[in-house]
């Protein structure tokens, strides 16, 4: 037993850790913990040992990372191919048609084909008319509840925010409440290069925090595309 406490006496001081030690010596890390508390390292060993369990951390990480993009890659393509089964009993259905059709042309769906961006849904545009029809689309037709929609406008600076905020929820009879910050167009130049009546509220921005109705549109769209678009012409 003497012999195998100065053997791993040595092996730590020489930067090992007492996982390598244990499976060297075949002693448990119970006892080397009693054997080695006291022990003074030097800067180079020490060193050594935290280089070692900041590559394990590190490892661990990733490997933890890539199980979990895994998981939501497989929760996806179910989501998909649930939703692109429901397509052949919707098809009759012209809110179905219109607004799959309509997000397919002006919703956010890059989530749906990068890892590393949004999931949420998000339908963008400046006519009434039309963001009441995708709001039904939202409610009756992906089953979204009214309270989880959520409204963002967009305006030029020349637009007065609580106007367009009081307009708009006039127009498609949803609560202020549900409006988030107003933001102002990114543009610089959009005083000078738009004319002050081509956007007079704004552009609205539909957003429902929810991958599940996220990817059963994705689904939705997909599946049209593939076997259905000959409907769309």
């Amino acid at each position: 037993m003497r012999k195998d406490k100065n053997t791993a006496i040595s092996l730590r001081k020489e930067g090992n850790s007492y996982n390598q030690i244990s499976e060297q010596l075949g002693v448990p890390k119970s006892t080397l913990s009693y054997w080695l508390k006291d022990l003074s390292l030097s800067k180079k060993a020490r060193e050594k040992i935290n280089k070692r369990a900041y590559n394990k951390s590190v490892n661990a990480l990733v490997k933890r990372n890539k199980e979990q993009t895994d998981i939501a890659k497989r929760k996806a393509e179910t989501a998909k191919r649930k939703a692109r089964s429901e397509v052949c009993e919707l098809l009759d259905n012209k809110l179905f048609l219109l607004g799959t059709a309509l997000y397919w042309a002006e919703g956010y769906k890059k989530g749906a084909y990068d890892i590393s961006k949004s999931k949420t849904v998000d339908f963008t545009n400046s006519d009434p008319e039309m963001v009441k029809l995708m709001i039904r689309f939202f409610r009756d037709i992906a089953q979204v509840d009214k309270y989880r929609i959520k409204i963002q406008i967009i305006v030029h600076h020349n637009v007065n925010k609580e106007e367009a905020i009081n307009y708009w929820s006039k127009k498609i009879n949803i609560p202020k409440n549900q409006f988030t910050k107003v933001c102002y167009s990114k543009n610089r130049h959009s005083k000078t290069k738009r004319n002050p009546n081509s956007l007079p509220y704004g552009t609205l921005h539909i957003r429902i925090s929810d991958i599940k109705v996220f990817y059963r549109i994705i689904g939705w769209i997909e599946e049209i595309k593939s076997n259905h678009s000959h409907i769309l012409n």
